[in-house]
């Protein structure tokens, strides 16, 4: 099973190259399977402002704080992001 560099949350809000699989086991153990909800192709920050939005709603935070997170746990990210909701499984 592969492994996310996120611990589990009900959405989670990561770019591409973050998910590597449909189903994956979270930095704290909760194994999941992925359901997509949305992508974004966010080249040149032309969907910036909606991204923000998301990271408000589910995180109290900014896209540029997500991002910086993102860009510690992984190096590099993506310019597109996936909204996808994580489903428990045993």
């Amino acid at each position: 099973m592969k492994k996310i560099k996120s611990k589990y949350v009900e959405y989670l809000l990561a770019p591409a190259n973050a998910i590597t699989d449909t189903v994956v086991e979270t930095a704290d153990g909760v194994k999941c399977k992925l359901e997509y909800q949305a992508t974004w192709n966010n080249e040149f920050g032309r969907y910036a402002d909606e991204l923000d939005d998301i990271c408000r709603k589910y995180y109290g935070s900014t896209l540029e704080v997500i991002s910086n997170i993102w860009t510690g746990r992984i190096g590099f990210i993506s310019e597109y992001w996936h909204l996808v909701k994580m489903i428990k499984i045993d």
